[in-house]
């Protein structure tokens, strides 16, 4: 296709200027437009570089989409400095060094543009400038699909970037663009990335997917705000916080991702509301590191596509759930390390594989009016120096309720067990715990079932229709003087006389109209097999 001509119309009121003139070539037609002028493009290839330095309009003809070829042979094609509007046209670049359209000052509008290139960015905004983009589609196999730099910022509304040799969307520099329903996908690197002090990256009801990478990254203090996004088909993480990120997810969705659906680490911060998580190869939320923190309300995770906890925390991390939803999942929280610590209130875990709630190497778990239904084990405190609370918590449909073992000291209050196959509470190796107000019912097993010289305290707990009987306080290899369980005030639907435990110190005492407590002695079998 030849090169055309250029269209201007002079908008001025000057009488001695010509209200329309006619130009070989696009860089003599801006040369003679003024402030308000219309340049309209011919079709044609245009093998110039232009800058546009006034407020004038460059189109492309109406109707002829793509007609209008900006494709010099190297350097930027399209550079703007002014607050132009520029629609209708389509940008080629060649030069691996340079960005095919830079914006570097003004608030232009960019609408309607395809820029189809092998450049370094197919979409550059840096300094002062503030462009609207409208409807603009980069594909740019060989760089950065849209780069946001030095302080650029500007709204890109329904844009998309169909190939990207490194990231999709890439804000640094302390830069702060928006992006509105825009689509990236078929990224080689990060879907959206977003780095450096003062950097920030607000998206509103946009897609990712496809990405060879995370499909979303934010590193070193930068920040970002997702709102209605969908995140999806990635071959690494689906979103990747790192180094004092902040990011915040409300109306989210990410799913369909092999790695970690979330990964936070080194004091990054995320907060998530009405966010959902689901289809994930290994952790939906991988929490990491003191100082990382997560945030969650009334978010859903759930249908694990791996063997992995969806809920992850560890080295000294921190995760609050609060109203949220795990489910159909192998494991839904493990808490590990010491000064780990998750916060679990009015939400439900359910159809869990494995175990619901792992505590151990000394972290902590409060779970406060939560429901677990339908796991292996409810809840396990695993080791010495784990522990935490759970408070008016139900636990219905497990293997086993709770399991204490190793020296862990958790505190259980006001919670029911209900129709555990095995033992609603089973203490072992050393493990202590206080159980106040709780309540088994229903057990295939043993209400309360503590061995080994465990020094568990039981006070006004309550056992009804439990197999085996409501407690049993077997002392298989305790050693002299190691003591057993301390029950005051605790009550069973059983008939017959109490049978105290038999090791040294415990006493065992109950209420006036106390129907009683039947010791069992210990039968071989009788403790759960929990499996690591």
């Amino acid at each position: 296709m030849a090169q055309g001509t250029v269209q201007v119309t002079h908008t001025g009121t000057s009488r001695w200027r010509r209200r329309t003139g006619e130009y070989a070539s696009l860089a003599a037609a801006l040369e003679a437009a003024a402030e308000g002028d219309v340049l309209t493009v011919a079709p044609g290839t245009y093998r110039e570089n232009l800058v546009v330095e006034r407020a004038v309009t460059l189109r492309g003809p109406e109707g002829s989409s793509g007609s209008v070829r900006i494709a010099p042979l190297d350097g930027v094609p399209l550079t703007v400095r002014a607050s132009a509007v520029v629609q209708d046209l389509h940008v080629e670049g060649q030069d691996a060094a340079a960005p095919a359209l830079l914006v570097e000052d003004g608030t232009p509008e960019l609408r309607d543009i395809r820029v189809v290139t092998r450049s370094a960015a197919g979409i550059e905004v840096r300094g002062s400038a503030r462009p609207t983009v409208r409807r603009c589609t980069v594909d740019n196999p060989a760089g950065v699909g849209i780069a946001v730099l030095d302080g650029g910022g500007g709204v890109f509304e329904e844009c998309e970037v169909v190939a990207a040799g490194q990231a999709g969307v890439a804000v640094r520099g302390g830069a702060r663009p928006r992006l509105e329903r825009c689509r990236v996908h078929h990224a080689a690197g990060s879907g959206l990335t977003a780095t450096g002090d003062n950097s920030s990256l607000e998206a509103v009801g946009c897609e990712v997917y496809e990405v060879r990478g995370s499909g979303v990254q934010v590193t070193g203090r930068a920040t970002a705000h997702l709102t209605d996004c969908d995140v999806h088909r990635t071959t690494g993480d689906g979103v990747t916080l790192d180094t004092d990120a902040v990011l915040t997810l409300a109306d989210c969705r990410i799913h369909d991702i092999p790695e970690n659906a979330v990964d936070l680490r080194s004091r990054s911060v995320l907060t998530m509301t009405r966010t959902t998580v689901r289809q994930f190869g290994r952790n939906g939320l991988s929490v990491w590191d003191p100082g990382t923190r997560v945030d969650a309300n009334q978010c859903e995770i759930f249908d694990s596509t791996g063997d992995y906890p969806a809920v992850w925390v560890s080295d000294g991390a921190t995760v609050v759930l609060d109203s949220c939803r795990v489910h159909d999942v192998p494991d839904a929280l493990f808490v590990l390390d010491r000064g780990s610590r998750a916060d679990v209130v009015d939400s439900d875990l359910s159809q869990v594989r494995n175990t619901a709630v792992s505590v151990s190497d000394g972290a902590t778990a409060q779970l406060d009016d939560c429901r677990i239904r339908e796991a292996a084990t409810g809840a396990w405190f695993r080791d010495h120096g784990s522990g935490g609370t759970l408070n008016n918590c139900t636990l219905d449909g497990m293997q086993t309720g709770v399991i204490v073992t190793k020296g862990a000291d958790p505190t259980v209050e006001r919670c029911t067990i209900d129709s555990p196959e095995e033992a609603g509470v089973y203490v072992s190796a050393g493990g202590r715990g206080s159980f106040l107000n709780c309540r088994v019912t229903g057990s295939g097993g043993y209400g309360f079932h503590v061995i080994d010289g465990s020094r568990t305290t039981l006070r006004k707990c309550r056992t009804e229709r439990c197999a085996r009987g409501g407690y049993e306080f077997a002392e298989s290899g305790a050693a002299p003087g190691a003591g057993g369980p301390l029950v005051e005030d605790c009550t069973s639907d059983e008939s017959g006389s109490l049978t105290p435990p038999a090791a040294p110190e415990p006493a065992v005492q109950t209420t006036g109209h106390s129907p009683g407590l039947r010791g069992a002695q210990a039968r071989a079998g009788g403790a759960p097999s929990p499996a690591a």
